[in-house]
């Protein structure tokens, strides 16, 4: 087995990062674009429905995909035996760092004034509100990230002084890591607190008097999810080994985590006396079973099942998970909350193409720092002819 150096020209332009990459650079001109003419003529937004696409997802929904930095991070140096997960928690944590910066970048372009976007912060802000809590949860886990990651450049440097800088952070890092998990814990709640205000007036099928710990735990089963994708397209990709035994023993508990959010929603229902509505012929109760059997059902069924034992059965299981939660998040911020609010709202275009532009850019984003940061991927046991070169798209 092989490593190789830090260098920052080893990555490399193949057809499918291409497309990637063109995606990207279409979101930065609608950035721009949306700077010039504002945000009342590059977005579907009006008066009924101030939060569109890119409040909906580019912040409710891409912050949980970053969830795979906390609780990897919580596995390897909480948990017996964590040592074992530490090249999974690599590139845990680098992925969180590149989807909580996305989410940053996404939403200096949504608010009004993009360069007021420090201002709670720095100037403070109404203590009552959950964004308040939000923005300073993510600023703050946006450091303890950079810790987490700093390791992956000092660890390529030749200088002895940056080595004894670095072993004497791997001491104290365990305590920037709980506190990371701390920070997460409040802000992945508090995304679902955002939407507490509306109580009973959201739809019944996604009505639920302690939201914010349903969105709290379906982040932390898709930050298990998430990290069997990544694991399944990075070991494809860049010929390393999939973790089939180390994934396959997190598999239950992202399944046993839906079990239990599944069977909590649904006794809210029942306790409601809402669960005809499960029946009513209606588009809303189409979504709600989509969401349930794909991102539920399917999921659950997978990952308790032999098949987790399989690279097919975790990836497929994982992406699940994470459509799942997906699901979830965008049938509360439109499906219920259009309903309660009566609202009307169609994405536009650039609305559209910002947010699909800035998902594939951090996919281009991760690949770039694992083929210039060869510590992300450890040791690989096939070393292709031409460093880190994709075998196909």
């Amino acid at each position: 087995m092989t490593t190789t150096r830090m260098s920052w020209w080893r990555w490399r332009i193949t057809p499918g990062k291409a497309v990637l990459l063109a995606l990207f650079l279409a979101a930065a001109a609608v950035a721009v674009y949306r700077l010039f003419v504002g945000l009342g003529a590059s977005t579907g937004l009006n008066d009924s429905m101030p939060w569109g696409l890119w409040k909906i997802f580019d912040v409710v929904v891409v912050v949980p995909l970053g969830a795979t930095g906390f609780v990897m991070a919580f596995i390897r140096y909480f948990t017996p035996g964590g040592e074992r997960y530490e090249y999974l928690n690599r590139r845990a944590v680098i992925w969180a760092a590149i989807m909580y910066l996305s989410m940053g970048a996404r939403l200096a372009f949504d608010i009004g004034i993009p360069w007021r976007l420090p201002n709670p912060l720095i100037f403070g802000g109404n203590l009552h509100s959950p964004l308040f809590e939000i923005a300073w949860c993510v600023a703050l886990y946006l450091i303890v990230l950079f810790f987490e990651n700093i390791s992956r450049v000092a660890e390529e440097q030749r200088s002895e002084l940056v080595h004894k800088l670095d072993h004497a952070l791997h001491k104290i890092l365990p305590g920037f890591v709980l506190f990371g998990i701390l920070l997460s814990t409040m802000h992945h709640s508090s995304l679902g607190t955002l939407f507490m205000i509306l109580g009973r007036r959201l739809d019944p099928l996604w009505y639920h008097p302690w939201i914010n710990y349903v969105y709290l735990l379906t982040s932390i089963a898709t930050g298990l999810g998430l990290m069997m994708v990544i694991e399944g397209w990075t070991s494809s990709y860049y010929k390393t080994k999939f973790e089939t035994g180390l994934l396959a023993r997190l598999a239950p508990w992202s399944a046993g985590i839906l079990t239990f959010v599944l069977a909590w929603r649904l006794a809210v229902l029942a306790m409601d006396g809402n669960l005809g509505l499960l029946f009513a012929a209606r588009t809303e109760t189409l979504l709600w079973w989509a969401e349930i059997l794909l991102g539920y059902v399917a999921p659950i069924a997978i990952l308790f099942s032999k098949a987790r034992f399989t690279k097919r059965g975790l990836v497929t299981g994982g992406l699940l998970v994470t459509l799942g939660m997906i699901a979830l998040r965008l049938n509360v911020g439109f499906t219920a909350v259009m309903g309660a609010l009566g609202a009307e709202y169609r994405p536009t275009l650039p609305e559209v193409l910002f947010t699909v532009g800035a998902t594939a850019g951090t996919v281009v984003i991760y690949t770039w720092f694992v083929e210039t940061l060869p510590s992300i991927l450890g040791p690989r046991e096939q070393q292709p002819a031409e460093p880190l070169e994709a075998t196909g798209d």
